[in-house]
């Protein structure tokens, strides 16, 4: 059996607050394989980019782990400091949600896409920046080698995020994380990201991690989804599948709630479904299904003990009592 190239197996993290430890990733385990794409999903404060940060070894200071991440046979989240940073940038990449904070604005983005080209692969300032104005080209900057002195600031929220892309690929990564890629970018522009995305892990042939809020994002971009809720994986699959076939009712509820246009759509177009209630603080979820308070569903047991998951088709699964309900019913699509 060949062996993942990335394993993630009962992920917790745990971060110090003002109010003592609380457990905001609660036992997630996936794996990918060269060339497999994974979108994570869910609303903000699920522990998506915990998961992220988790995976290169970024997490904030005090925080705690369990489980296991293996890259390679070898679990990062036992591998110290020196080796983490042999890693990051070199075969772990991460293109960061916010360009304009990620990238030092003191500093040219010729020299900040070559720092990883020098420090990993030994290239000489010459060579790092022939290699960079290929790069540059290759993400769609026009006229690559006039913008190599250019600062961020000088350059729109599309180009920088573009720069952040180029400096993640420029060592032939394994394994791409790519969170929330187009935040605060106009639609024409995060279409033409995603687009890079997939065409440069299609040649590539690189493994991808996708975070997002968005079920369409993650419906074009990968092959398998894993849906997040208060810090655990409620249902996951192939992408296709579990779109065909959603199975936790907070699924259905991202789901349901996305805006569509369609043809002989009445005016005014009906109100979007919303899921009602918040996400529970991190210091009181409940001791069973953190959704319970959130869903129309509940009975007694979901409030007692938490589910199994649920086998729904080949690979895809869920955390759900009710999902011989939920699969009978019709999507409340608008």
């Amino acid at each position: 059996m060949t062996t993942p190239l990335l394993s993630v197996t009962d992920l917790r993290i745990a971060l110090q607050t003002a109010r003592g430890p609380a457990e905001a990733v609660r036992g997630i385990s996936f794996e990918l394989n060269k060339g497999e794409t994974l979108g994570i999903v869910g609303e903000s404060g699920s522990g998506k980019s915990l998961t992220a940060l988790a995976l290169m070894g970024l997490l904030p200071d005090g925080a705690a782990t369990a489980g296991q991440v293996r890259y390679a046979g070898r679990n990062l989240l036992a591998a110290d400091e020196q080796e983490l940073c042999t890693l990051r940038g070199n075969r772990l990449a991460m293109i960061f949600q916010e360009p304009m904070t990620s990238l030092n604005p003191l500093h040219r983005i010729g020299d900040q896409i070559a720092e990883p080209l020098q420090l990993h692969l030994g290239m000489s300032r010459q060579q790092a920046r022939e290699r960079v104005i290929d790069l540059l080209d290759r993400v769609g900057i026009p006229n690559p080698r006039s913008r190599l002195d250019a600062y961020p600031h000088q350059m729109s929220g599309g180009q920088r995020q573009r720069v952040m892309i180029a400096m993640a690929l420029a060592c032939d990564p394994d394994i791409l994380i790519a969170d929330e890629p187009t935040t605060a970018l106009d639609v024409t522009i995060q279409g033409q990201i995603l687009d890079l995305i997939r065409r440069l892990v299609d040649d590539s042939g690189m493994a991808l991690v996708l975070i997002s809020h968005d079920l369409g994002v993650i419906a074009e971009t990968v092959d398998r989804v894993l849906v997040m809720y208060a810090g655990r994986a409620v249902e996951t699959g192939p992408v296709r599948e579990v779109f065909a076939r959603m199975a936790h009712p907070y699924a259905r509820g991202l789901f349901s709630a996305m805006p569509r246009i369609a043809a002989g759509q009445p005016h005014p177009r009906p109100q979007l479904p919303t899921i009602p209630g918040i996400v529970p603080d991190l210091h009181d979820l409940p001791k069973a299904c953190a959704f319970a308070d959130r869903c129309d569903l509940v009975e007694p047991r979901c409030r007692a003990e938490f589910p199994p998951a649920a086998v729904i088709g080949p690979a895809h699964r869920a955390e759900c009592w009710r999902t011989d309900v939920t699969l009978n019913q019709a999507m409340a699509i608008p």
